[in-house]
């Protein structure tokens, strides 16, 4: 059967950042939020099974907390640093804890619907370069964070056809 790979580079940091730094003490929801997300992916996996074609997932990438949150706080007062600091808990390692646990939802997601997820996130936090694998945004993949996350897929494929043969 063919393998189709889903990824969804979307975590849960999509907040409306700005309006936290202007209400910290508001009720403020990501733009996807967790039971949505695990809707998403439970949606491609049946789609994609319904057009023929096995599903493979892949982990989120590893972001570095400080450097995101000097990206979503760029051009915002001190004032509202530390108000978006303070609906944080006083910690940006929140933030890391936020895309954590949309991590995890992948990975308890592919063994309730029994399929195979790339982990590209244990190779990317045991990498010596593990600050040259974001680009300044915290977030985003630098060309050496994309060249794991290909080594990666191409080992998957590698190990997939080693069992198909």
């Amino acid at each position: 059967m063919d393998k189709t790979i889903l990824i969804q580079p979307e975590s849960g940091l999509n907040y409306d950042w700005k309006a936290i730094a202007a209400n910290p003490s508001g009720h403020h929801e990501p733009q996807i939020d967790l039971v949505a997300y695990k809707a998403l992916y439970t949606n491609k996996i049946a789609q994609t099974r319904a057009c023929g074609q096995e599903p493979v997932l892949v982990s989120l990438p590893i972001m570095d907390e400080n450097r995101y949150f000097a990206h979503i706080t760029h051009g915002m007062s001190i004032q509202e640093r530390k108000n978006l600091l303070y609906w944080l808990g006083g910690k940006t390692e929140r933030l890391r804890n936020i895309h954590a646990l949309y991590n995890l939802a992948l990975f308890r997601l592919a063994a309730l619907q029994c399929v195979h997820i790339v982990d590209i996130t244990s190779p990317m936090l045991a990498s010596t370069q593990f600050d040259e694998l974001l680009e300044a945004d915290g977030v985003t993949l630098s060309p050496a964070g994309e060249a794991l996350v290909q080594n990666e897929l191409a080992s998957l494929a590698s190990r997939l056809s080693v069992l198909a043969s």
